[in-house]
């Protein structure tokens, strides 16, 4: 996007992108959807229709997609904007959709919702709500004191994992709750949870290859009980984690997403598209890479990232991956996301918010004190672990993983330490593997442990890890295909 049309804050939320009821109540309302082009990147689209699950309640056939009722274009100096509202209302429940768009050639596309705020059940559709529980009855409770990165135990979860044997047919996020004061109990006060934006299918997923980064992923926001509620169930989880002092940290994946990410397909040239035009700094192989070269993809990150901040009262975000969205010297990409992100907290009197980045790179420390991120992922501890429980003995190094803020700068700067995380080996395992014993010999792991929980930096425990198990969460074909830098 040109520079002389920035988009305002919470750009998303101000211009209802997406589709979003607009009236009514909790029984009845009307939807209207909303779709956004930059200025500056023609899509070259004739006319654009909406069709779903909906379109019963018109006097219509459900997903007739050639019969869907038709966007109107407008135009601003920002872009274009294409605007349906539904008339009669709809009646409370959860609907799926998709938009057929006729490019200026004739050629036709089905394409899912960048904007949408609920993924929907198969086929990549998207979703919205009618009724249901309103807004005001699920705002998120606050911490009632946020702490410093330093004074945290973080606890990385996978929602679908932690509550596969107990949840039922539950929404995941629904049933984290019941296990809050177990982890609080072990005395941890901040989960990380693995990404909850929505991915392309419905297989098992870790979601680092983001499908639509303002929606909630459908399976972790499901309930078979009530249907109706999805972006509630998040809500509740963040306000009864405050509720015990447990901050919220969500894992956001900016540099990548998926290679089916709606906003290239509402191109007729997908080539075309600004916000993948090209990598910005680094690739990450079998994945799309987001083109932070474009303002408006600057502009696109930075509002998700205010979206889960201001309406989910999220205290933390840790940034993936930013090996491949950071240029030495170049402000745009991550320091400009970081000073965005700051520049709001501080308009809104926000403090202690975390931003940690995954920078598996000898200049990670450095990036922390020269921009607005508090922390860093650091490997060492890990490392000198994995090595030892394998050598039987120790080198000179570990005493040098212990001090792990050394090289960070300023009270609110730390390094992030663990013995593992979803990228790595199980140390529980490498603990028994010289004697061909596995985790049997988990105890081994113990002085590591106590080594983590004391030294100066804030410690990470993975999911499972305080139980010493002996397992992984298993990668998805995608992810077997793309490989990894990080070891997935």
């Amino acid at each position: 996007m040109p520079a002389d049309h920035p988009l305002p804050p919470l750009f998303h939320i101000t211009e209802q992108l997406g589709a979003v009821q607009v009236d009514g109540d909790s029984a009845t309302g009307r939807v209207q959807f909303r779709l956004f082009f930059p200025a500056g990147f023609d899509p070259q689209i004739r006319q654009i229709r909406a069709a779903g699950s909906f379109q019963g309640q018109l006097g219509g056939t459900d997903w007739d997609f050639p019969g869907g009722p038709l966007l109107a274009r407008s135009n601003r100096p920002e872009g274009e904007f294409w605007t349906l509202t539904l008339e009669p209302p709809l009646t409370a429940g959860f609907y799926e959709y998709k938009y057929l768009v006729t490019f200026t050639d004739g050629t036709e596309r089905k394409v899912t919702d960048p904007y949408a705020r609920y993924s929907g059940s198969d086929h990549q559709n998207s979703g919205f709500v009618i009724g249901g529980s309103r807004p005001e009855e699920n705002a998120v409770t606050p911490l009632p004191e946020r702490k410093p990165l330093r004074d945290l135990v973080i606890y990385e979860l996978h929602p679908d994992d932690f509550t596969d044997e107990y949840r039922g047919v539950r929404a995941p996020f629904d049933a984290v709750r019941d296990r809050l004061d177990y982890l609080a109990d072990l005395g941890i006060n901040a989960i990380l949870f693995m990404p909850w934006t929505s991915w392309r299918d419905k297989n098992y997923d870790w979601g680092y290859a983001p499908f639509q980064y303002f929606a909630v992923e459908y399976l972790y926001a499901n309930d078979l009980n009530h249907p109706e509620e999805k972006l509630s169930w998040l809500k509740r989880l963040i306000s009864a984690c405050h509720a015990r002092g447990i901050h919220v940290i969500m894992d956001g994946v900016f540099n990548h997403c998926s290679t089916d990410f709606p906003y290239k397909q509402l191109y007729r040239n997908e080539a075309d598209c600004p916000y993948t035009a090209e990598p910005f700094g680094g690739s990450f192989p079998g994945l799309q890479d987001l083109d932070f070269n474009n303002d408006c993809t600057q502009a696109f990150v930075r509002d998700v990232c205010l979206y889960w901040i201001s309406v989910f009262g999220i205290d933390g975000i840790r940034f993936d991956n930013t090996v491949n969205f950071y240029v030495a010297g170049d402000p745009r990409g991550l320091p400009e996301l970081l000073e965005s992100i700051q520049s709001y907290l501080d308009d809104h009197g926000e403090q202690n918010f975390s931003m940690t980045l995954e920078h598996l790179r000898l200049d990670a420390a450095t990036l922390v004190n020269t921009t607005r991120a508090t922390s860093y992922w650091d490997n060492a501890l890990y490392g000198e672990c994995f090595d030892q429980l394998l050598s039987y003995t120790l080198r000179p190094g570990y005493l040098a993983a212990l001090n792990n803020t050394r090289f960070v700068n300023g009270p609110d700067k730390v390094a992030t330490i663990y013995l593992g995380n979803h990228d790595h080996s199980s140390v529980a395992w490498r603990a028994g593997e010289r004697d061909y014993a596995g985790s049997l010999e988990w105890y081994r792991t113990q002085p590591h442990a106590i080594a983590l929980l004391t030294s100066p930096g804030t410690p990470l425990i993975a999911n499972g890890q305080e139980f010493a198990e002996d397992y992984w969460l298993p990668r998805t074909t995608r992810e077997r295909a793309a490989g990894s830098s990080r070891g997935r």
